[in-house]
């Protein structure tokens, strides 16, 4: 072959080899470019664009218990809420199991650095310990009747003028709803009157109130310690609620449930006023909103939870009874 031809011959490959590579690249832009193409491949465009920026605002929310604690749910809940009435305008990043701190140390620090929460949920009784006058009062036994009575409360006068009480005291927070995760009851031995029968509680001062308001003797006991008591005749009685009656099966100890309903555990949720001034009257009030909307569906599950147990407690011999005096 003539040196002519083999320059021919070469230049000719050349051009199909660049002939096939340009129709591979079409074909696999128009892969790409079709959306009901099953495999897209590397679509590569030469001008991105800008990017979207999240104009949302963020808030972080701290709270001591897990997610998945009753007011972990809530936390859960109430982030949910948030963020759709907000049409993602606001957005809250939940912080849980007391990593940012615990309450009383965000309470304590909640005009520092140091505290980066926006939306803390804090007992009650770290609020009354912080200065809360009013707000303590929520400790005294019988504050409510009952799951449906906290549901009535917790949207009243009362509460709202409550509610003031964080910015009023100094705390530097405002408060934006309030909610209970659960009553105590009494479980008994016989169906009688309390009075000077020991009654086995949590070390908890209001709990020793309601003990005495009704007559009875308060014992402070471990947990674990408490069925063996019962047992063997060293106490008569144990106020707890109904989750902890379920998991010791206290129901041949103590077969008679005085169904009063009280001493709710209350939490308030708070945020910090350097936050709440950052945010548009419009925002506050979503705020508050999607927490009335997260503790009616947690309070009302509470409820359902509890009626659900008692009638378990039933199937094994408890029966309901009303307290003597």
């Amino acid at each position: 072959m003539s040196r002519k031809k083999r320059i021919i011959l070469w230049i000719t490959a050349i051009l199909v080899l660049c002939a096939g590579i340009a129709g591979l690249a079409v074909y696999k832009n128009s892969r790409a470019a079709d959306p009901g193409s099953t495999n897209p491949g590397n679509l590569v465009q030469d001008d991105p664009g800008p990017a979207i920026a999240d104009n949302s605002k963020k808030l972080v929310m701290a709270i001591d218990v897990p997610l998945d604690a009753p007011y972990g749910k809530l936390a859960a809940a109430y982030k949910e809420n948030v963020e759709e009435l907000s049409g993602g305008d606001l957005s809250i990043d939940i912080y849980e199991n007391g990593l940012l701190g615990t309450t009383a140390e965000l309470i304590s620090s909640i005009g520092d650095d140091t505290n980066a929460a926006d939306i803390m949920l804090i007992p009650v009784q770290d609020l009354a310990d912080a200065g809360c006058e009013d707000t303590a009062r929520l400790l005294q036994p019988y504050a409510f009747e009952g799951h449906n009575g906290f549901l009535k409360w917790y949207t009243s006068k009362e509460a709202a003028a409550l509610l003031d009480d964080p910015e009023k005291s100094g705390v530097g927070a405002k408060g934006l709803f309030f909610a209970e995760d659960g009553f105590s009851h009494l479980f008994l031995k016989e169906d009688s009157s309390v009075k000077d029968k020991k009654i086995a509680g949590e070390a908890n001062e209001a709990n020793e109130a309601y003990i005495g308001q009704i007559g009875g003797v308060y014992e402070y006991l471990p947990s674990i310690d408490i069925k063996d008591a019962l047992l063997d005749g060293s106490l008569d009685g144990v106020e707890r609620d109904c989750s902890f009656y379920k998991e010791n099966e206290l129901w041949d100890a103590v077969p008679y449930i005085v169904a009063d309903s009280h001493l709710a555990s209350l939490c308030e949720a708070v945020i910090k006023l350097d936050t709440a001034e950052k945010l548009t009257k419009e925002e506050m009030e979503i705020l508050k909103k999607a927490g009335e909307k997260a503790v009616k569906q947690f309070t009302e599950t509470l409820s359902q939870e509890e009626k659900a147990m008692f009638k378990e407690f039933e199937e094994h011999g408890a029966q309901t009874a009303k307290l003597k005096q």
